[in-house]
């Protein structure tokens, strides 16, 4: 039988499953592109690119932002961008916006502006790096993002404007400066790095256009300026020699320039690749002058935006070039269609999500990985949902299939999804939902929401219910919380705070179940019992209890006339305390006492009754209440321990150490206290990959095919069945079984096997632990998901909600 308890996210990588996404993040988050550069040998001539060498590798992704700048400060704009670059790919992005705000601070003495401290350093380590965001109103400075404090100074005629990445400048007035000033630190010797992103209005002409230069009144020891359709770098030895890099560059697109000197070559960058390189050994002059940012003494001024301007004196690779050419952007998400509009139940509904690389310049490529589930009723396949190696300004899309069945409830559904990048530092790409609209059902139909698995928060936070606020004596009180079904459960209400107190104290010490050793996990003294309040005489207060509801759920599908039941009903409760929803869950197990046909139909028409109630009501909750009592309530099964119905307890966690475990609790009918149990249809995980686990499937194949099999507690002579239940391995195999189909449903029926990555596509968990006023969310096989068999690829549907609506 498949139980409600947590699982463990087994480290198979699946493309199809949401533990994917686990194993993918193991892989390690890249960072911007890397280019090698093989330094050749070239004569002590300039060398110069002409046009088929220039930057037409691959496209670029540019923004082209209209906007203004008030006078307080803040500078806003909006507008699309295109993809340049021969023979590579075009993005248009969406509408962008850019919101900087400068302002003042005044002095102790009421007196000008004082100096915001510097920012922490961004960016490879430089002497320089002038981000241009702070850019705003009447305030000359530029911060230096290096956290070195040289500050630049723009001139009034140097507009702000946007840039590549939030503001930049605008060069297009011709007394258009910005300066910095003279610093030991801006003397270079044989390491040199300067790089800037550029928007040229104009690349033709002889005039030259300065980028970036140190220049007095007449030496310079570099320049990285425009000229002649070129981008061109330049240092000038302490011989006096001049060499130059050069390359072709666009007019009307933005493009990362850069060059490095390191006292060997002069080496040129577009875009994070090298286009040029010359041989230039000896060292760079120190002219001990200021660093001039789109113009420079003799009016030698750039046409257009500059912006990320970045300067060392140390040595610089290539891959930190590219670095600094790699902008990462939000990647953008459209959905089509926007809405499904109304459609009835089982109409399989087609959706195409479109993820667009918006990043820009050398950045690796994105791999792109879809995460989205269902609601009850609701089966949702995706098929890739992986797309690797998108470059930027490329665009994949994520076909979708989103079928409602009879048991889903009516009306608008918002199916959330996320989107990881794994190539990026940050992973989560964006998020979004699908709007999905099912109209009413008509005929004979099961509510899966109302009838079989129940988590409305006007049921599992009943506001008398699951408190103690109502009036005493009313038989709603308390009806639903822990401290109720333990005092009805325990051999009197008396003796329910040590019955809880000896459960939880079962982790503090190793157990013995079945020959097998449980160990101990001390830390259920940290996360529950001393975040559990206490009577006056020391005992545990379980009506403060650190257990929110989850919800009530309808097992009926696990009937067995020949045990004497119509199933199952339960209870699940997550650990709540030191102010978080751990990771862990107590399931309470009730059998539905039965011991006819008869019986087995009566529970079955009062579960089904509760969907043709008014929902959420009163009435709802009151017909819900008579179904529980009958099956929690005290004396609800008498001849059996304390004359309780529960059949088990079960947990499962990884609050207190890993790996995520499952435990198993039973009533003794020797003390009337809960003891450990085996955990049922679960071998020792030891038998994992053995002869003996091969022999006990082949010799019981017919039997688990229909899952109706039992596993014994002693196989072949030896303990066979569990103490407890590790989530840590892929999935349940052993070399010689003979049907793999048997092999499955065997697994399926594992406390593991249901609960992990390999064979039902889950991430840890089954209900999801909630906070106080969020309703718990279900995994991908109770909602619907379809994953492949770990062994053969077998692409299977599960949907455990849908099956248990179609039993019901």
């Amino acid at each position: 039988m498949r139980n409600l308890s947590f699982g463990f996210a087994h480290p198979l990588a699946i493309k199809t499953s949401s533990a994917a996404v686990l194993a993918l993040v193991a892989l390690g988050a890249a960072a911007c592109g890397s280019y090698g550069v093989d330094e050749g040998s070239f004569d002590d001539v300039e060398l110069a690119l002409g046009e088929a060498d220039g930057p037409s590798g691959s496209g670029i992704a540019v923004s082209a932002v209209s906007g203004t700048v008030s006078s307080t400060g803040v500078a806003v704009g909006t507008g699309t961008g295109t993809g340049v670059g021969g023979g590579g790919s075009t993005s248009v992005g969406g509408p962008v916006t850019v919101t900087v705000t400068s302002t003042g601070v005044g002095g102790e003495g009421g007196g000008g502006p004082i100096d915001p401290p510097p920012p922490e350093p961004v960016g490879p380590p430089g002497v320089g790096f002038w981000q241009f965001d702070d850019c705003g109103g009447s305030t000359p400075e530029l911060l230096d993002s290096s956290g070195n404090g040289s500050t630049a100074t723009r001139s009034t005629r140097a507009a702000c404007a946007p840039g590549i990445s939030g503001l930049g400048i605008s060069f297009d007035h011709k007394n258009a400066t910005v300066t910095v000033d003279d610093d030991p630190r801006f003397t270079f010797g044989q390491n040199l790095a300067v790089a800037a992103w550029v928007n040229p209005a104009s690349v033709s002409g002889s005039k030259v256009q300065t980028i970036v230069q140190e220049k007095g009144s007449g030496d310079s020891s570099f320049a990285l300026v425009v000229r002649n359709g070129e981008v061109r770098f330049s240092v000038t030895l302490q011989s006096g020699r001049t060499i130059t890099s050069r390359a072709a560059i666009e007019e009307g697109v933005w493009t990362h320039v850069a060059g490095i000197y390191d006292g060997r070559f002069v080496r040129l960058f577009l875009n994070g690749e090298q286009f040029g390189q010359i041989s230039a050994p000896g060292t760079i002059g120190d002219v001990s002058a200021p660093i001039h940012i789109g113009n420079n003494p003799q009016n030698q001024r750039f046409t257009g935006l500059i912006d990320e301007v970045w300067l060392s004196a140390s040595p610089t690779s290539a891959s930190e070039i590219a670095q600094l050419s790699c902008l990462r952007r939000p990647a953008s998400l459209v959905v089509t269609p926007e809405s499904s509009g109304p459609v009835a139940p089982n109409t399989p509904v087609s959706y195409q999500i479109a993820v667009t690389n918006n990043d820009v310049g050398a950045c690796f490529p994105a791999d792109y990985f879809l995460d989205i589930f269902g609601d009850a009723g609701i089966n949702v396949s995706a098929e890739p949902q992986f797309f690797p190696g998108v470059e930027p300004g490329d665009t994949v899309t994520f076909p979708v299939t989103v079928t409602g069945s009879e048991d889903a409830e009516p009306g608008v559904h918002q199916i959330p999804f996320s989107v990881f990048n794994f190539s990026a530092p940050d992973f989560l790409a964006g998020t979004g939902a699908l709007n999905y609209e099912l109209t009413e059902p008509t005929g004979c139909f099961v509510r899966t929401s109302r009838e079989i698995f129940v988590k409305h928060l006007s049921v599992v936070e009943d506001p008398i219910r699951t408190t103690f606020d109502g009036p005493p004596g009313d038989p709603r009180t308390g009806a639903w919380t822990f401290a109720r079904l333990m005092e009805d459960m325990a051999p009197t209400p008396a003796d329910a705070p040590a019955m809880v107190e000896e459960l939880f104290d079962t982790w503090l010490t190793d157990q013995v179940v079945n020959g097998f050793t449980v160990p101990a996990r001390p830390a259920i003294q940290q996360v529950v019992l001393d975040e559990w309040p206490r009577n006056a005489d020391g005992s545990l207060d379980l009506r403060r209890a650190p257990l929110l509801l989850l919800g009530i759920v309808n097992r009926i599908d696990v009937r067995n006339l020949a045990e004497g039941h119509a199933g199952e009903g339960r209870f699940v409760f997550g650990v709540f305390s030191q102010g978080f929803a751990q990771q862990f869950t107590v399931i309470l197990e009730y059998k539905l006492p039965a011991s006819t046909e008869a019986d087995v139909l009566d529970w079955a028409n009062a579960w089904h009754a509760l969907g043709s109630l008014p929902f959420p009501s009163e009435e709802y909750n009151a017909a819900l209440q008579e179904i529980t009592t009958r099956f929690a309530g005290r004396n609800a099964a008498p001849g059996r321990p304390n004359g309780s119905s529960i059949g088990q307890i079960r947990t499962n966690e990884i609050a207190l150490a890993g790996p995520w475990e499952l435990r198993e609790f039973v009533l003794s009918p020797e003390t009337g206290f809960l003891r450990p149990e085996t955990v049922k249809l679960t071998p020792d995980q030891n038998f994992d990959g053995t002869p003996t686990l091969a022999d006990f499937v082949n010799q019981n194949e017919a039997d688990i095919l229909l899952e109706r099999h039992t596993v014994p507690d002693v196989f072949q002579g030896a303990p066979f069945l569990g103490g407890s239940s590790f989530n840590n391995l892929t999935a349940w195999f052993a070399p010689g079984i003979l049907n793999n189909e048997a092999r499955h449903k065997f697994s399926l029926n594992t406390c593991n096997g249901c609960h992990g990555a390999a064979e039902t596509g889950t991430g840890f968990l089954h209900v999801n632990p909630r906070f106080p006023g969020g309703e718990a969310s279900l995994s991908g096989f109770m909602t619907g998901i379809s994953i492949p068999d770990p062994v053969t690829g077998e692409l299977r549907t599960l949907n455990d909600l849908g099956r248990r609506n179609q039993d019901l």
